[in-house]
């Protein structure tokens, strides 16, 4: 199932990039999330970084169609590779791993700066492989991953003003 989402930043790119890879975010986000703290890596920050973030994703949290593929906690790796630091652009592939869920979530993220604000594009596309209810799970996560934007959209938000 395709998605398409834009978000805005109240900072310019090379500042609203800063805090999308840091530990601070990654942590906020689990927190928002009611998960315990996650592990967060970033390496090449000086030219393209790119922020590997692991996490903990309790059974008890999952959809009940989802729950039935998977009775144990799953661990979701979720990395995020940019091409660049802008300052007028940069675009990153994230691509998420739910461990043993036959789930691909593979997006792109586009930062267009503009002064001192920044737009994020949001594309890609997740894929649900269960025979028969494959659809109604994408249907599932799609809704799940606007929840987040719009959550990571305010998170990042509230980061800036406090910077």
């Amino acid at each position: 199932m395709h998605v398409e989402r834009t978000a805005s930043y109240d900072a310019d790119l090379p500042t609203v990039l800063e805090v999308l890879v840091s530990g601070e975010l990654a942590n906020a986000r689990a927190d928002a999330g009611g998960l315990d703290a996650p592990i967060h890596s970033v390496t090449d920050e000086e030219t393209a970084p790119e922020a590997v973030t692991t996490l903990t994703l309790p059974a008890d949290r999952m959809p009940d169609k989802a729950r039935r593929f998977v009775g144990t906690d799953t661990t979701v790796k979720v990395r995020q590779k940019w091409d660049g630091k802008g300052p007028d652009r940069a675009q990153a592939d994230f691509t998420v791993d739910v461990g043993s869920l036959p789930v691909k979530i593979d997006l792109t993220q586009t930062l267009t700066g503009q002064g001192d604000t920044t737009t994020a594009t949001f594309t890609g596309d997740i894929n649900v492989t269960i025979p028969l209810i494959g659809g109604k799970l994408e249907e599932l996560a799609v809704k799940e991953v606007d929840a987040v934007l719009d959550r990571d959209q305010k998170l990042v938000n509230n980061i800036l003003g406090a910077r």
